[in-house]
């Protein structure tokens, strides 16, 4: 069985992460791979250069906040990786661009992945009873079976 599971750095997701490894402690599990995808690679995109006027001074503090992001990425992961580890499974981590939903179905559909492992809500503002936006086309675009974490 092979899983995807998201994580998008929230408490939430790292409610999935537990959850999903304590599940697969119990189960014969032959890949887990955990899944990041945020929608912009970088706080000032190549598209803005030259459209707004950021001094030099503010470009270096752009780009300082993009690199230490990029780094709390990495310490998440990295956490969420030790997470199953304490169960003896070897863990695959995927950091994607783009939009959530569409490239989390496209990496299960492309990578045959037997379960999506994904929270209801995320770090998106709507903190209802309702569930998430990306969860909920996950569910609606994914060819597999999703599981979604309350």
């Amino acid at each position: 069985m092979k899983i995807l599971v998201c994580t998008d750095g929230s408490e939430y997701s790292k409610k999935n992460i537990q959850f999903a490894s304590n599940m697969v402690g119990t189960c014969t599990i032959n890949e887990i791979t955990i899944i990041h995808v945020h929608e912009s690679s970088s706080i000032v995109p190549d598209y803005w250069h030259g459209k707004y006027l950021f001094t030099e001074k503010e470009e270096k503090q752009l780009k300082d906040i993009d690199r230490r992001v990029q780094e709390e990425r990495k310490k998440y992961f990295a956490t969420a990786v030790k997470e199953f580890e304490k169960h003896d499974i070897t863990v695959n981590t995927i950091y994607k661009v783009g939009h959530p939903a569409e490239m989390i179905s496209k990496v299960a559909n492309e990578g045959s992945y037997d379960l999506i492992v994904i929270g209801r809500r995320g770090m998106g503002g709507m903190k209802k009873l309702f569930m998430g936006s990306v969860s909920a086309a996950v569910l609606q675009l994914a060819n597999t079976n999703v599981l979604i974490v309350k």
